[in-house]
């Protein structure tokens, strides 16, 4: 599951909010482009922060003894303005017959049933759910507002990551080269079989096969040991074959026999910084 970024940030009040987040043009929430759908930018106010860094955690002791260290969730606030062509814009404006804010409303706080919402910013993302806002105008033309939020985890992640290969019977073994930047995690793995045969996969000195036949699309995520397809098809260590360490992964495949499209899907769990 994907998770979201705490930043508990400390600011001042700025009447001049001309400076906007250095990597503006990646505000995405739940897959929509802010900057690019309603000219909205987060404001660089990166002199004033105070952040929060690592993982907030509590320790748990029983007699002394440590049990367990519980991770926190945490919270934060974006501050954002409206610019068009590099000009601060009015957000008293109308937006497809309706006030502009009122759109913005229906953005962030429609959200599905779950609650669970995806903020990308800077290239992290962050798995949160809105709690409040406010509203400032400083003039008729000249306002901004403040979307506070809590992290659904303790962490921020990096975006999902994709990694391709095709593994046919040619007695040749692939290696594919995973990068972990983060905590430990595990891999989904997609095979799309082409021609029957049996694929084999090797991580951690752990092996993984899939026996299957020609149009077979068979999913395993390695968290939950979950299989999505035939499960009689797949034996083998799931965890251990589609954990992914801190650092470089380098998984080998081999066919025997067959033909098959094999994608790797995974995102990095990341402490704060």
């Amino acid at each position: 599951m994907l998770k979201l970024l705490k930043i508990n940030c400390i600011r001042k009040e700025v009447v001049n909010v001309i400076n906007t987040y250095k990597n503006k043009n990646s505000i995405i929430y739940n897959g929509r482009n802010l900057s690019q759908l309603y000219d909205l930018y987060v404001v660089d106010e990166d002199i004033e922060i105070e952040s929060s860094l690592g993982v907030t955690q509590s320790a748990n002791l029983n007699n002394g003894a440590l049990i367990n260290l519980e991770k926190e969730n945490f919270t934060f606030s974006l501050k954002f303005i409206r610019k068009i062509n590099g000009k601060l814009a009015s957000l008293d404006t109308m937006h497809l017959g309706r006030p502009f804010m009122e759109e913005v409303t229906r953005v962030f706080y429609n959200t599905s049933t779950d609650g669970v919402n995806i903020l990308e910013l800077g290239g992290k993302v962050y798995y949160v759910s809105p709690t409040g806002g406010s509203l400032l105008r400083h003039s008729r033309n000249l306002g901004e507002f403040s979307i506070e939020f809590e992290s659904l985890s303790p962490y921020c992640y990096s975006p999902i990551m994709l990694n391709s290969v095709r593994v046919l019977n040619d007695n040749w073994t692939k290696t594919i080269e995973i990068t972990n930047r983060g905590n430990d995690t595990y891999a989904e793995v997609s095979v799309e079989c082409v021609q029957a045969g049996m694929l084999t996969i090797n991580n951690n000195g752990a092996e993984l096969t899939i026996d299957c036949e020609a149009g077979d699309i068979i999913k395993v995520d390695g968290d939950t040991a979950d299989i999505e397809g035939d499960y009689s098809k797949v034996a083998g260590d799931i965890r251990e074959a589609l954990l992914l360490r801190y650092g470089s992964n380098n998984i080998t495949l081999n066919a025997t026999e067959g033909d098959f499209k094999v994608v790797f899907r995974h995102q990095c769990e990341m402490n704060l910084c």
